[in-house]
């Protein structure tokens, strides 16, 4: 009931209106950081120049005299840059390793200093993979994990398939498209706004074309995610068939600099309140000191490839 009561006032408040000016005098431009850092990987960081929205058709654009160092635990490490026309640049580097910290200092004549750091955390925890169905066409796929209680800690998982794809609508014979590395599709509705209690709404975010599910360990008092998701993809009222498919799941420990940017993303793309009016500030998450956008770190592992057999037991 209190959950009812809440969505009445939330939708009593967007017939409300409040006006206030943003004041731009003393906006500057300022530089935007984007790098996702994965350890034992190679590592690219995006570095852009923003200008108020006020000014973009007067303000110049151009990193002047841009200049950077990038440490490592406190040691600065070897790195290589290619500019971006004339107001981005591109800075390659590593790999780095798990509890490596990782620290950016980038200035230029007319942005002043930025910087943004982040740790990168150790590897995924012991875990056990179990694929179950969850409906006719949904997959449940439970990962269970051992999570350190004392610790507050964060988790992604990406999940991806080999198989076959029917196609035999309208066509005399059926057709077999043999598939490599395919993106599965999140169950439906999973992004609607949910207020019953238990309801199945994952925080999953795109990234690079690839569904991440995305959680915390507060979330989860078993050390048990379900992953539910399927392969089929559906247009025209038609459905695609699947056959011979096997799964590989992905799993992530995020630092706490990319759950928060993840979830912002998340809830800018999937806030029920944004075409009227109303959003969190979630989405504005940054970690860059004197700038904006994100520099942050993750490890990676991947389990061997899973047969799905309940195909065979349809």
């Amino acid at each position: 009931m209190k959950n009812k009561y809440i969505l009445i006032l939330l939708l009593a408040l967007t017939g409300c209106k409040y006006s206030f000016d943003l004041d731009y005098q003393n906006a500057e431009p300022m530089v935007a950081i984007k790098s996702y850092v994965c350890a034992d990987s190679a590592v690219m960081i995006k570095v852009q120049k923003v200008v108020p929205l006020a000014r973009l058709a007067t303000a110049d654009s151009t990193l002047v005299n841009p200049r950077y160092t990038l440490k490592c635990n406190g040691y600065e490490v070897a790195a290589e840059d290619a500019m971006i026309g004339k107001g981005g640049m591109l800075i390659s580097a590593g790999p780095f390793k798990s509890g490596d910290k990782i620290e950016l200092v980038f200035e230029s004549d007319d942005t002043g200093i930025s910087s943004a750091s982040t740790v990168i955390p150790d590897t995924f925890p012991e875990y056990e993979l179990t694929l179950s169905r969850s409906s006719n066409a949904d997959r449940n796929l439970k990962i269970s994990y051992r999570d350190d209680p004392d610790t507050e800690d964060w988790y992604g998982a990406v999940v991806k398939w080999n198989g076959t794809q029917v196609q035999d609508v309208g066509l005399e014979e059926p057709q077999y498209n043999e598939v490599k590395d395919m993106q599965i599709i999140p169950p439906s509705g999973y992004d609607d706004f949910q207020i019953e209690p238990g309801a199945y709404s994952p925080i999953i975010v795109n990234i690079d074309g690839t569904y991440m599910y995305v959680w915390k360990d507060s979330d989860e008092a078993d050390n048990e995610y379900d992953l539910t998701y399927n392969y089929r993809a559906q247009w025209d009222g038609r459905i695609e068939e699947v056959k011979d498919v096997e799964i590989q799941c992905t799993l992530f420990k995020l630092s706490a600099e990319m759950y928060r940017h993840l979830f912002a993303e998340y809830d800018r793309d999937n806030n029920p309140f944004k075409d009227a009016g109303m959003s969190s500030p979630a989405f504005t998450y940054t970690n860059v000191r004197n700038g904006v956008g994100y520099l942050c770190s993750c490890s990676a592992v991947q389990p061997e490839w899973i047969k799905d057999t309940l195909f065979e037991e349809q």
